[in-house]
C-alpha cells in the first residue's frame, strides 16, 4: 500500500509547477510565529521535484543545519554555504563535521513525498528521519513541507513512523 502511494505521489509531484508552489510554501513557512522564533533550524537541501529549499539558507537571521547520512543515522551539520557533495542516494550533504549537541535544534524541516492530516509523512522509505526524531532527547518542532495536492487524509503510517507538529503546504499551515 505505502509503495503504491509513494509511486503515485512521486508521479503526481512530477506534473506540478514546483517553483511557484515552493514559493507559496516558503511564504507560509516564513510567516509562522514558530518559524520566526526558531533560531537553529535543520532543513533539507531539496532535489528533483521536492519542495525547493535552496533560498531558505539566504535568511541569515537563522542558523541553518543540514542532515548528513552516517550508516543508518542522520547527523546534524552546520550549513553556511559550505561545500556539498552527493551521498550514496545522490542527496547533497555538507562535507564539514557534525555538531555534538543536537539539542540546540529548535525546528526540523522534513522532506516528504506526501503527508496526511494526522501529522504523518511518507518519505523515501529508508527511515532516517524517523530514527533521528526518535533519538532526540529534546522535542524540536517538526514541520513537513508538501504540495497541497499531496496532502492526503491518510498515508497509512506504521508504528515506527514519527508524527510531526505542522504540515505546510502552498495553501495552508496545518497544525496537528
Amino acid at each position: 500500500m505505502k509503495n503504491k502511494l509513494r509511486q503515485y505521489a512521486k508521479e503526481l509531484r512530477n506534473t506540478l509547477s514546483i517553483q511557484d508552489l515552493s514559493v507559496k510554501i516558503k511564504n507560509n513557512l516564513f510567516s509562522m510565529p514558530e518559524f520566526k522564533s526558531s533560531k537553529n533550524i535543520l532543513a533539507y537541501y531539496s532535489m528533483g521535484s521536492e519542495v525547493c529549499t535552496y533560498d531558505y539558507f539566504d535568511d541569515y537571521s537563522k542558523n541553518w543545519f543540514l542532515p548528513k547520512i552516517d550508516g543508518e543515522n542522520l547527523l546534524v551539520c552546520p550549513y553556511n554555504g559550505c561545500k556539498l557533495s552527493q551521498n550514496r542516494y545522490k542527496i547533497l550533504e555538507p562535507e564539514n563535521q557534525n555538531i555534538s549537541d543536537e539539542s540546540i535544534i529548535d525546528m526540523v524541516i522534513i522532506p516528504a513525498v506526501c503527508a496526511d492530516k494526522n501529522g504523518y509523512r511518507l518519505g523515501y522509505g529508508k527511515g532516517y528521519y524517523d530514527r533521528f526524531i526518535k533519538r532526540l532527547t529534546h522535542k524540536p518542532l517538526k514541520v513537513i513541507l508538501v504540495y497541497s495536492k499531496l496532502f492526503f487524509d491518510n498515508v497509512y503510517p506504521d508504528s515506527f513512523d514519527e508524527k510531526c507538529d505542522f504540515i505546510v503546504t502552498d495553501k495552508e499551515i496545518y497544525k496537528v
